[in-house]
Formats: structure tokens, C-alpha cells, sequence
């Protein structure tokens, strides 16, 4: 099965650097589609400020796996500013529109 790309909100400001996020929901769809599930789901790029929004599943094609959503500011991926572990997807999806309202990362501008 083909599954489209997730919708989202994006925000000005906000670049995308790949999007491989599709509409597939482990607790809805066929197990045997977790292909759709791997570590380079999703990253946003504010270039202003810095701010990277990183999605990926861990581990990848795991059916057992979950979300790993980072706010890191330039590439300090061993010191996220935000992050979110779930196997939620509406819960992934509510985090990134919120992260990139500038009413949330605006705490975050030098």
C-alpha cells in the first residue's frame, strides 16, 4: 500500500530538508507496512535561529519501536532543547505544529 504524506502546518520561517513522514499509523494500519517507519522521518529547518525539528522511529521498521521528536539549535543533537518519545502519532503531530509557533521556539532566539 502507498500511504501520502502526513499534512502539516508548516510555519514561515520553516524549511524542509526531507519529509519522508507519511499518513501511515502503526495502530491503525497493517503491521507489515512498518517500512514506512525508519529514522530519517522528518526534519525543519529555521535558518534565522538555528533550530533543527528532527522526526525519526526507533528502531527503524520495529513494530515495538516509537517517536523520537528533537528541537536541537545548531546540530546539538547530544543536548536537545525539546524532546518527545511516543508511539503516538497524534502526539508527534501536536508537537511539531507547536514547536514551530514562534510563541514557542520565539524562547529559544538569541
Amino acid at each position: 500500500m502507498t500511504y501520502e504524506l502526513q499534512p502539516l502546518r508548516i510555519q514561515t520561517g520553516w524549511a524542509v530538508r526531507w519529509n519522508d513522514f507519511t499518513e501511515y499509523d502503526i495502530t491503525v494500519h497493517r503491521p507489515e507496512d512498518t517500512f514506512e517507519l525508519h529514522e530519517d522521518l522528518l526534519q525543519l529547518f529555521h535558518e534565522k535561529t538555528g533550530l533543527t525539528i528532527d522526526l525519526g522511529w526507533y528502531p527503524s521498521y520495529d513494530p515495538e519501536g516509537h517517536y523520537l521528536l528533537l528541537l536541537v539549535r545548531d546540530c546539538g543533537w547530544d543536548r536537545p532543547l525539546e524532546a518527545v518519545k511516543t508511539r503516538s502519532k497524534a502526539e508527534i503531530i501536536t508537537h511539531i505544529e507547536k514547536w514551530m509557533d514562534h510563541g514557542f521556539w520565539g524562547k529559544y532566539e538569541v
